[in-house]
């Protein structure tokens, strides 16, 4: 989806301004997953109506996570900006990060500036996320979409249209990339990716999704 996520990306960087962000994962092994609306001022009434939760502290295990995803076999980023907009479509240069684990289960895409991290995980055992009962038209639900920026994660996401790109480059077991302050590890225990800033991140599987 080359043009239709160049046209997003203002209006992704613009959401950080109004994004509330939560605890959107309690525990693992996906239990107790619940929606956390993404809105944009200029994309109509914000789709959460309370106050923006604090940024909670990560965990005492986000040093070591962040410390596998640096152990990774490093790729060369700028290779991974092609994808497709749908499945049969040829793949085109975008001015995002975009790549697919080896099972093709889980997707990933950045916005031109790698400020926000979006992955898809196509086919999991965990609930999906809710919609919220307060959320505002536009508004499309993606249940399946977690979230990473540098203020923390979220489960599901509310977004005009779909981010996440398809036909995007593989990235290979045991290897890591790098986005802006965002990195990522790919094994075959599913995906592991952080946000050095906030030092927030999620794992993410078809068995779990596991939040820190």
């Amino acid at each position: 989806m080359p043009r239709r996520f160049l046209a997003c990306a203002p209006a992704l960087l613009r959401v950080l301004g109004v994004v509330a962000i939560g605890t959107a994962v309690s525990g693992c092994g996906g239990a107790g997953i619940e929606g956390t609306a993404v809105a944009a001022k200029d994309w109509g009434t914000p789709a959460t109506s309370g106050m923006p939760t604090p940024p909670r502290p990560p965990n005492p295990g986000a040093a070591t996570d962040a410390t596998r995803i640096d152990a990774g076999s490093p790729v060369d980023p700028e290779t991974y900006h092609d994808a497709k907009e749908t499945d049969s479509s040829p793949a085109a240069p975008t001015i995002g990060f975009h790549f697919t684990t080896p099972s093709g289960n889980i997707r990933c895409s950045t916005p031109k500036e790698p400020t926000v991290l979006l992955c898809e995980v196509t086919d999991h055992t965990y609930p999906s996320a809710a919609k919220p009962a307060d959320a505002k038209e536009p508004c499309q639900w993606f249940p399946d979409y977690a979230m990473i920026t540098d203020e923390g994660v979220a489960a599901g996401v509310c977004l005009p249209r779909p981010l996440v790109t398809r036909g995007s480059k593989v990235l290979p077991y045991g290897s890591s990339i790098r986005m802006g302050d965002f990195g990522c590890l790919s094994t075959e225990g599913g995906l592991l990716c952080a946000n050095d800033i906030s030092g927030h991140g999620y794992q993410l599987s078809r068995e779990a999704l596991r939040t820190f």
